[in-house]
């Protein structure tokens, strides 16, 4: 089976396209005017990308923090330990308030 259909023959035949990505675990690219813009896969598959794209995200996410670490140690080389705590518990403050305002943390009563 060809690996690429028109939209409107994957619209006539789902099914049947549905069947050959999971039996045969190949993807099938969906065209409109001769151009790909869709891709029908495997469940498995998508789950498989999915998790790529979130480990992606979380590298590039430690990378910038780890890249803030350096920028703030050698902003404060002459921090103390004490004043090093109070800079801390603020950043964390902001952190967690800025996650409490994107709904993305809540905290219940």
């Amino acid at each position: 089976m060809n690996n690429a259909v028109s939209a409107t023959e994957a619209k006539t035949r789902l099914g049947e396209l549905m069947r050959y990505a999971i039996d045969s675990g190949n993807t099938i690219i969906v065209e409109s005017r001769g151009k790909p813009q869709v891709a029908l896969v495997p469940y498995a598959e998508y789950e498989e990308l999915q998790k790529l794209k979130e480990r992606a995200r979380r590298e590039a996410a430690l990378a910038q923090l780890r890249d803030l670490a350096r920028e703030v140690q050698a902003q404060n080389e002459d921090l103390d330990e004490e004043g090093a705590a109070r800079l801390a518990d603020e950043l964390t403050r902001e952190a967690i308030d800025s996650l409490v305002e994107q709904g993305r943390v809540r905290f219940e009563s």
